[in-house]
C-alpha cells in the first residue's frame, strides 16, 4: 500500500507541476489607419497666368534690349561727334 500511496501522490506533484497557467498574450490595438491623401491637380487659371508672366517677361526683355540699342547707338555718335570736333580744333 505504501507504493500506491507514494505512486498517487507522485502523480498528484506531477500533475499540480503541469497545472500551469497559460501564458497571457497581450496583443497590441491596432494602430489607425492614416487618412487617404488627396491629390488634387493644379487649376488652369494658375497655367495661364504663367504663360502670362512669361509673356511679360519676354516683352521688357525686347523693350530692354531695344532701349540698350539705342543708347548703344547714341554712344557711338556722340563719340564720332566728340572725334570729329578733336580733328576740326587740331586744324
Amino acid at each position: 500500500m505504501n507504493k500506491s500511496v507514494f505512486a498517487a501522490a507522485a502523480m498528484v506533484v506531477l500533475l499540480a507541476a503541469c497545472d500551469k497557467p497559460a501564458p497571457v498574450v497581450v496583443t497590441p490595438p491596432p494602430s489607425p489607419t492614416p487618412p487617404p491623401v488627396v491629390v488634387t491637380p493644379a487649376p488652369d487659371a494658375s497655367a495661364d497666368a504663367a504663360k502670362a508672366a512669361a509673356d511679360k517677361a519676354a516683352d521688357a526683355a525686347k523693350d530692354a534690349s531695344s532701349a540698350a540699342k539705342g543708347s548703344a547707338m547714341d554712344a557711338k555718335d556722340s563719340a564720332n561727334k566728340a572725334a570729329d570736333a578733336a580733328k576740326d580744333a587740331k586744324k
